[in-house]
């Protein structure tokens, strides 16, 4: 006789997975499992047990599909009712090539009628190889109210009539990258769709567009509202940059406290390698700094960095910026320009004709100089300090006709 037969007869036996008590509220489960990033762990997770199977579909709020004929939008629906971010991808990689036939497939839109009804509340949509057209963007700008980030790559069938629609009705958008796209570019208009002082974007890539650029409403966009934190999504998702301008909002407000330090400057430089020419208003600069991202970027041709403090050295160092010239030079055999300087103030000189009233002024001159107030001017020419926000008190005082007023620079 087996001696472990009856001991096996004793054992209880084992209750089904569907009817086993979790050893977690649902609620801590989904809470902890949100905290997982990886759509490799979460598909793990959730063949453990059919609780964690539950709270892993009700916790995801992204879903990658490698394939959009491998599933159908319905499925993706009932299995991750609260999505919020989708990535997916449609012709196969050879359609890079021409070698698959036009009109083969991969229609975005049958995906953004269900998801408008199931993820009215969608924020991300990320589309490779994916078939997109201008109706297509359309209803999706008007159907999502909280749509934040598009990403288009190597996807066909839209003009820049559809990128109108999207800068027209997403009122949150912080990403819009275009890239390698078989797009009608009909004009660069679209840009003037995005609302005036529009705040919200930290990403806008759209190199791949050859029509003018209309760049009032660029400059309009992002001269006022970068940060370290936006240049450090440029690094992160602009790769294929090359140009970058960095202006202050106002140059001599000198009581701002944000705006961009060498932080900022070197988190591009890890992330846009092909970076060649860069125009750089900050307040702060180390020797260091420059040093990395030269290394980074080694094929400069226009090197222009303006430390905006007067007189403002490496402020970690307290050594003047010697070797960030040093560093440019030795490292970027391509250099046409470099430029490490402080901010050009604005010298204000106000002119008298002989015998005219003191309360009046004749003339005013105004020209940028990093020299500051010119020490060799005659008696008749008086010359003031910072001129900033149109008028200086001093100016105002003088009554100087503004026809007068000459701009040099």
């Amino acid at each position: 006789m087996d001696p472990y037969s009856k001991r096996k007869k004793e054992l209880p036996e084992r209750p089904p997975e569907s009817t086993r008590p979790s050893p977690f509220p649902d609620e801590v489960l989904e809470l902890v499992l949100g905290l997982l990033k990886s759509n490799k762990d979460r598909s793990s997770v959730s063949l453990v047990c059919k609780d964690w199977y539950n709270a892993e579909s009700w916790s995801r709020t992204h879903v990658f599909i490698g394939n959009c004929y491998s599933v159908s939008p319905e499925i993706v629906a009932r299995r991750f009712p609260k999505i919020r971010s989708v990535t997916l991808k449609g012709k196969p990689r050879f359609s890079d090539f021409n070698l698959v036939p036009r009109n083969w497939g991969a229609d975005i839109q049958s995906w953004l009628v269900v998801f408008a009804s199931k993820y009215p509340f969608l924020e991300e949509l990320r589309l490779k190889r994916m078939t997109v057209t201008d109706e297509s963007l359309e209803f999706l700008a008007l159907n999502f109210p909280n749509f934040k980030a598009l990403s288009l790559l190597s996807c066909d069938g839209f003009s820049t009539d559809g990128l109108a629609a999207i800068a027209t009705h997403c009122k949150n958008l912080t990403e819009l990258d275009i890239q390698e796209n078989g797009i009608d570019d009909k004009s660069g208009n679209w840009l003037g769709c995005l609302p005036e002082n529009f705040s919200s974007l930290e990403v806008l890539n759209f190199a791949n567009l050859n029509s003018d650029v209309n760049f009032d409403a660029l400059e309009r966009l992002v001269l006022d509202t970068v940060e370290d934190k936006g240049l450090e999504a440029v690094g992160s998702n602009c790769p294929l940059l090359e140009e970058l301008r960095v202006f202050p909002a106002d140059p001599f407000d000198e009581e701002i406290v944000h705006g961009v330090t060498e932080a900022g400057f070197v988190a591009v430089s890890y992330g846009c390698r092909r970076l060649h020419y860069v125009l750089y208003f900050c307040r702060q600069m180390t020797n260091a700094a420059v040093a990395t991202i030269v290394q980074n970027c080694p094929n400069f041709t226009h090197f222009r960095l303006c430390i905006m403090n007067p007189g403002q050295p490496d402020y970690m160092t307290n050594e003047p910026m010697d070797e960030a010239f040093g560093a440019v030079v030795k490292t970027c055999s391509k250099l046409q320009r470099l430029s490490v300087q402080e901010m050009p103030r604005l010298n204000v000189e106000v002119m008298k004709e002989e015998g005219s009233d003191d309360s009046q002024a004749d003339k005013v001159y105004v020209y940028r100089s990093v020299a500051g107030p010119r020490r060799d001017a005659p008696p008749s020419v008086l010359t003031l300090s910072v001129f900033t926000e149109g008028t200086s008190p001093k100016c105002r005082r003088w009554g100087c006709n503004p026809y007068f007023c000459d701009m040099d620079g």
